[in-house]
């Protein structure tokens, strides 16, 4: 199996096998994320896991049940303080059906998973081609979507919201394709770009808008996700142009410009232009590590701490992470210095977690192709 990885970086990760296979304990001196009051300071069709890890020969891990089990202790954590707080998982939806060990062409039901997530959002739905570019029929597509349909089907009857993210500007094709996400049952936003940073264009209101209060997801029927909100001007501008959309459910970086935004910020986002209150969830990266987050430390970089691995191909200033690592849970979750402490505390309604689909990566041996 070809190894993307870098011989240092995997150097790391074999020592760090030595008598520990699935984590490691890492005393890590976290920074209080600023502004919060009670802070310290499957591709469509995955293979099934491989009984061998490929950076560890002889080391059983199984990536996907350790990303389902991350999803989950991040769900209890954060329900323990706030019981209707809302859990998606983007790009989570390849987990929601578990192989059987004899025999992978059967799938049946990840409950546990499941139950502890309200939804989980996708791109690419939608992409129902199964022909090769010269017109014919591609038994390996046809594969990829039949199983990709399986999986929404499965997460329609767990009861879970699945929102469906697509992107178009002319608005004939935005209204197609917000027509085409709703034909599905699901939550739709039609964004002009991948970036997410801007509102868009058209329709001039959302889709399907109603003036009703939101306050769960099943009561939702569109969505806004706005990921960058560098060029909206200063937080309070930001929040302003929000305030003009009927959106059922934002979406937001919990930093504006670097900085995070206040409690007072996010209650102002609450309530459409039509006045009802809606609902403000933050993304959370759970499977990336940056430098310009709060927790980075001088001197960090692949291999130390050791649940920092390789730099991210599309953004080398983004480096894979160990997810299933202790050390790096500890930064994310269940603990009053972590970063989803922080996001309860700012009175967020709830999160959408980036990098549920990290698990690929390994499968792939370190490879993004």
């Amino acid at each position: 199996m070809r190894i993307g990885a870098n011989q240092r970086v995997k150097r790391t990760i074999e020592r760090k096998a030595c008598g520990l296979a699935l984590a490691l304990l890492v005393a890590l001196p976290l920074v209080a994320l600023p502004g919060t009051s009670a802070l310290a300071q499957r591709a469509n069709e995955p293979p099934v896991p491989k009984p061998i890890d490929p950076f560890m020969p002889g080391v059983v891990i199984d990536y996907r049940e350790h990303m389902r089990a991350f999803v989950q202790s991040i769900s209890t954590f954060a329900k323990s303080i706030n019981p209707k707080f809302v859990i998606i998982a983007k790009d989570g939806l390849a987990l929601v059906g578990k192989p059987d060990p004899e025999d992978d062409t059967k799938i049946f039901p990840a409950n546990a998973y499941m139950r502890s997530i309200d939804g989980v959002m996708e791109t690419g739905l939608l992409n129902q081609i199964i022909t090769t570019p010269q017109g014919k029929a591609d038994p390996q597509l046809e594969a990829q979507v039949k199983r990709k349909n399986e999986d929404l089907a499965m997460a329609h009857t767990a009861g879970l919201t699945v929102f469906g993210l697509e992107y178009a500007t002319e608005p004939s094709a935005v209204d197609a394709t917000y027509a085409a996400l709703a034909k599905k049952g699901l939550i739709p936003f039609v964004a002009e770009a991948p970036q997410l940073a801007s509102l868009p264009k058209h329709p001039a209101t959302a889709f399907s808008a109603n003036p009703l209060p939101i306050t769960s997801t099943k009561e939702a029927r569109n969505f806004l996700y706005v990921a960058n909100a560098q060029t909206f001007g200063t937080s309070a501008d930001f929040g302003q142009a929000l305030r003009t959309t009927n959106h059922d459910i934002v979406i937001v970086d919990v930093f504006h410009n670097r900085k995070p935004l206040t409690r007072d910020d996010i209650y102002f986002m609450k309530y459409k232009n039509l006045g009802s209150p809606r609902l403000v969830l933050a993304q959370l990266d759970i499977a990336h590590a940056t430098p310009f987050q709060y927790y980075w430390q001088p001197g960090w970089g692949p291999g130390s701490p050791p649940f920092l691995f390789s730099p991210v191909r599309e953004d080398p200033d983004s480096l894979h992470t160990i997810y299933w690592d202790a050390g790096w849970q500890a930064i994310i979750s269940g603990n009053a210095n972590s970063y989803l402490y922080g996001i309860v505390d700012l009175g967020f309604d709830g999160v959408v977690l980036k990098g549920v689909d990290a698990w690929r990566f390994y499968e792939a041996g370190g490879d993004t192709e």
